[in-house]
């Protein structure tokens, strides 16, 4: 579907539900929604329409749906952007394809409109209601408390800009007069978070705040800079008036000013924002607005475009590899899958058959290891083969040089029985070491299957009944971290929660790659 703008202007503010509602139909991508000239004059300063402004972001989804990116441009609402002409003189939007109004033009006697049209040629000019310009209706309740503060400044991780985002922002735009400072966490800063390994880079997000911020007001000046610890530039920085937080993290602005008074800083005023609740939350997510909520939507997704098949993989049967850390729930998803339909290769089933007496390899790693590997039964004791080559990372190569490529050739064979003998158009290959040993080159995309590492360490101290240290050691002894393989993944599972919102998430992705492969075909 193309990405479609809009803009609207709007004098009618009390009935903004209906007028938001009106502009469904247009299926757009983008709504900017800005304050019809009458409207600043109305109000005593921009600061007055803040609860507004949050009311409006917190039923945004309910009234334009999910899929609408709206932008309130607050900055209609000072004295230098009120007015159609420097509406036509903003840098963004920089096309749009509808200019919505919620009120009859032919009220409007001084025509300013025609300035936005002739901004966008070719723009649809739609009236979303016919009442006259000169009646503006104002929201019941205005803020009263109407200070503002030359430099303001927040934190946060703003991964995936969404209404609470929206709404922490546009305060600190609305307290300010000069300048507001946005420091973006980053590194360990960003580990405690729920999916973190799904956070976007901190260059992205940084640039994504200040596009929102240009965009809503272009008046202020912005600095938006990472920060690696609670405090980034308020430790320091004297030119500093107001701190804008969360109810979540309140506790954080006390410790700023601790800060400042031990460095001689001036103390900040501290305004608290309300976190806004999810009205379309489910069991399994948290009931506010959040970043992480939109981590778990992502959960059975494709997180980027689905890619052309490498020339050297035919393009059936369609081969998805699958990786996963220790007690994540690989070996569940891939029950899942193939109860779906796709047929199923596990490597590491593989690699412990190809040890047994008369297989190839059991030749190659006797010879090449001696026979002090051997159990009393001929054998080969993996406990004893293990001792050897985690001490010598050469032979540990080596090792891995034999039952590699016997493990991939194995594999192959499995894939081509279950496409030609069983009709199996998809296959999920199975393997802790996929990366390591290269075999992901081999597939047409690779899904991962993660949990926290303290989740982990848990399930195997539950499961298999291991010491703490015992299961410790064998999560920090993985080849990959979640962060590595969610680089290289196509889509991500989490088998944090609940049986039924694993279900959900390898439901989704079998749907997407079955779409997929019928509209190629």
């Amino acid at each position: 579907m193309p990405s479609r703008t809009g803009i609207l202007t709007a004098v009618h503010l009390a009935n903004i539900a209906k007028t938001l509602s009106a502009t469904r139909p247009y299926a757009l991508s983008t709504l900017y929604l800005q304050f019809h000239p009458q409207v600043a004059a109305n109000v005593s300063c921009p600061r007055a329409l803040g609860r507004f402004v949050a009311s409006v972001y917190q039923s945004s989804v309910t009234w334009l749906g999910s899929e609408v990116d709206l932008r309130i441009v607050t900055g209609s609402l000072r004295p230098n952007g009120a007015s159609f002409e420097s509406f036509a003189n903003r840098a963004r939007p920089t096309t749009a394809d509808y200019l919505f109004y919620d009120y009859a033009l032919s009220s409007s006697g001084a025509g300013g409109e025609r300035c936005l049209a002739e901004r966008y040629p070719g723009v649809k000019v739609v009236e979303l209601d016919t009442l006259p310009v000169d009646r503006v209706s104002l929201p019941p309740e205005l803020d009263k408390q109407l200070q503002t503060y030359r430099n303001v400044v927040l934190g946060g991780t703003f991964d995936r800009i969404h209404a609470g985002h929206k709404v922490l922002l546009t305060q600190a735009v609305l307290l300010a007069t000069e300048r507001v400072v946005v420091g973006v966490t980053d590194g360990g800063m960003i580990k405690s978070k729920k999916l973190h390994e799904l956070i976007l880079p901190a260059a992205h997000r940084i640039e994504h705040v200040k596009e929102f911020l240009e965009d809503v007001d272009p008046f202020l000046r912005y600095e938006v800079v990472p920060i690696l610890d609670p405090f980034g530039p308020t430790a320091t920085d004297p030119d500093m008036d107001l701190i804008v937080v969360s109810t979540e993290t309140a506790r954080g602005g006390a410790k700023v000013n601790e800060l400042r008074a031990q460095n001689g800083l001036n103390q900040l005023e501290v305004h608290t924002i309300e976190l806004l609740d999810d009205e379309s939350t489910v069991e399994d997510k948290e009931d506010k607005i959040s970043s992480s909520n939109q981590r778990m939507d992502l959960l059975g997704k494709r997180l980027r475009p689905r890619r052309p098949a490498p020339a050297h993989i035919p393009p059936k049967p369609y081969i998805i590899g699958m990786i996963g850390g220790i007690a994540a729930g690989k070996s569940k998803m891939l029950e899942r899958f193939r109860e779906l339909g796709a047929g199923v290769v596990d490597c590491d089933k593989i690699g412990h058959q190809l040890y047994e007496p008369g297989e190839e390899c059991y030749e190659q790693v006797v010879a090449t290891f001696g026979r002090e590997i051997l159990a009393p039964d001929g054998k080969i004791n993996r406990r004893a083969l293990g001792a050897i080559v985690f001490a010598d990372r050469a032979k540990l190569d080596r090792l891995n040089e034999i039952m590699w490529k016997a493990i991939a050739k194995r594999a192959n064979e499995e894939i081509r029985t279950l496409n030609e003998q069983h009709g199996k158009q998809v296959v999920v290959m199975e393997a802790a070491v996929m990366l390591q040993a290269g075999w992901h080159k081999n597939c047409h995309e690779v899904w991962s299957c993660i949990v926290p590492r303290e989740e982990a360490i848990r399930r195997l101290m539950e499961r298999n009944q291991f010491e703490e240290r015992e299961a410790v050691r064998r999560v920090d002894a993985q080849p990959s971290s979640n962060e590595e393989m969610v680089q290289h993944s196509d889509i991500v599972f989490c088998t944090l929660w609940s049986y039924e919102y694993s279900q959900q998430q390898a439901e989704r992705a079998w749907s997407i790659l079955q779409q997929e492969m019928k509209l190629k075909l």
